[in-house]
């Protein structure tokens, strides 16, 4: 029994750290690095969509389905990012990224932890149900995300 323990170890530990090995060269490839970053903005687009239909009145407004869309877009808005900071990840095949990204840096990682914050603040404003507060929130973010897309955007 002592010795399956050791060998399950073993494994556990091996599979851990080939998994931190990937982890690490995730984004060796710059069309990966663009795939992987595309793919967790479309999640946020899909998510902020949504919410903009009720904001804009296309749709009803509906507190619970908001706050869950506000939950999950919050929940994106750390993803995408280590995506342009890995070595290889500037501009690939089908990006709309533009180098300004990375001749201004500070002031896009800025805007980015800034889109976080704004982020959970609407998912908290939306938690509490309170329709103008959420209304407010997500035209905060709203200005933020598009400051961004009108200078590194495509």
């Amino acid at each position: 029994m002592k010795h399956t323990k050791i060998i399950v170890l073993g494994a556990l530990m091996m599979t851990t750290t080939s998994s931190i090995a990937l982890a690490q060269n995730a984004f060796n490839d710059a069309n990966k690095a663009v795939e992987y970053r595309q793919k967790a903005f479309s999640v946020m687009q899909n998510n902020f969509s949504a919410m903009g239909d009720m904001v804009r009145g296309d749709t009803p407004f509906n507190a619970s389905i908001f706050a869950a869309r506000a939950q999950d877009f919050a929940a994106m808005t750390s993803i995408p990012w280590p995506a342009f900071a890995t070595e290889g990840a500037k501009p690939g095949n089908n990006s709309d990224a533009l180098p300004a990204i990375w001749s201004n840096w500070a002031d896009f990682t800025e805007r980015a932890e800034k889109l976080q914050a704004d982020a959970k603040n609407l998912a908290a404003v939306a938690a509490a149900g309170v329709e103008a507060d959420t209304r407010r929130a997500f035209m905060n973010a709203a200005r933020n995300c598009k400051a961004c897309h009108d200078q590194y955007k495509d």
